[in-house]
């Protein structure tokens, strides 16, 4: 029964009042430019920290993308509670998109990318599935762990040149709490 419990911790963790002040859902997705028709994939949507605001605010669909079962049952309750009709919840990783190509105008990923072993294949991933002129947000740790441990993460200029190297244009950076940044790109247009 209790097999949960440090993914239902970890979830409290990650929609922690003090993450929701310092990070809020609403003004990163008008930053990243979110429109009301606008197709959108959270990527390790984890309960929805995304999935629920962008939902609100657009007609389009919502996908909501984790790998874990726990994540994937609360996002499928969630759905279920709010009668939410354009949010959809499937299973995947950000290595592995359960998305055809080009089928969203927005692509999220918040503090995932730092997890994978290659996040260059994260990118990569998010450019796959996003429209060409689409938009992908993502937020990371802006500083090192503070314990001084060499954790998971990757740092700003870092984050630009791996987007860079998979051709993405970057439209803005913003910090957010002296905890967080975010990038928001833009897949090429197609040539005319």
């Amino acid at each position: 029964m209790n097999n949960h419990q440090p993914e239902r911790a970890g979830l409290e963790r990650l929609e922690s009042q003090e993450r929701l002040n310092g990070m809020p859902p609403e003004k990163l997705l008008s930053v990243a430019g979110l429109g009301n028709d606008d197709d959108i994939l959270d990527i390790g949507a984890g309960g929805g920290y995304f999935t629920f605001s962008a939902a609100e605010r657009t007609k389009g669909r919502v996908y909501a993308v984790d790998s874990s079962p726990y994540m994937l049952d609360v996002l499928r309750g969630r759905a279920k509670e709010s009668a939410k009709t354009n949010v959809e919840v499937a299973e995947g990783t950000a290595e592995h998109l359960p998305l055809k190509d080009g089928v969203v105008d927005l692509a999220i990923a918040s503090l995932l990318l730092h997890i994978l072993s290659a996040p260059q294949l994260g990118i990569k991933e998010m450019l796959r599935v996003l429209r060409p002129g689409g938009r992908g947000l993502i937020v990371e740790w802006l500083h090192p762990r503070p314990d001084g441990k060499p954790g998971h993460r990757i740092p700003l200029e870092t984050m630009r040149l791996y987007l860079e190297a998979c051709g993405a244009h970057i439209v803005s950076v913003d910090f957010w709490a002296d905890t967080f940044y975010s990038i928001v790109f833009r897949t090429p247009l197609p040539a005319s």
